[in-house]
């Protein structure tokens, strides 16, 4: 006589995982979770630091517009209002910087992008096509900031 046994079949149980296997989930889950944690807290003290640089910045700009009419008979109109423009909007993408790193949002980034254009578009250029080049990325920033971007809806209409 040839009876074959049939396997016995165990309860399918609710966790297929081994035991030691959630175990490590749970550990990667919480080391996760400390490093971001770590890492977003860097990037507010790198904003912070950014803000005190742009502090500094603000008083060293203060020190040269008191100097202005000084450096305006050395050097020009032309150059000096160069000058502290180009100050002015390195300035102001500090201080979008510090925005962006701890708001961590995508639009910050291309508010960001779109000061460090202009600020170069201010900065005398020798050729024609650069000039050209700065404005086609404006209009791309633009673009993709109405098409791409999402902002939140206002209620001040």
């Amino acid at each position: 006589m040839n009876t074959q046994e049939k396997p016995t079949s165990t309860p399918a149980s609710a966790d297929s995982t081994p035991k030691g296997s959630s175990a490590i989930k749970t550990v990667q889950e919480r080391t996760i979770k400390i490093v971001t944690a770590i890492l977003h807290w860097l990037e507010v003290c790198l904003a912070g630091i950014s803000i005190i640089v742009v502090i500094i910045g603000i008083c060293f700009l203060l020190g040269e517009l008191v100097d202005f009419w000084d450096n305006l008979s050395h050097a020009g109109l032309q150059t000096t209002i160069e000058n502290v423009l180009s100050d002015i909007l390195l300035l102001v993408v500090g201080v979008e910087l510090a925005i962006m790193l701890i708001r961590r949002r995508p639009e910050d980034l291309v508010d960001i992008i779109f000061f460090v254009i202009a600020r170069k578009m201010l900065i005398r250029t020798g050729e024609f096509y650069e000039l050209l080049i700065g404005v086609v990325a404006l209009a791309g920033v633009f673009a993709i900031r109405k098409y791409l971007v999402c902002r939140p809806q206002t209620s001040d209409n």
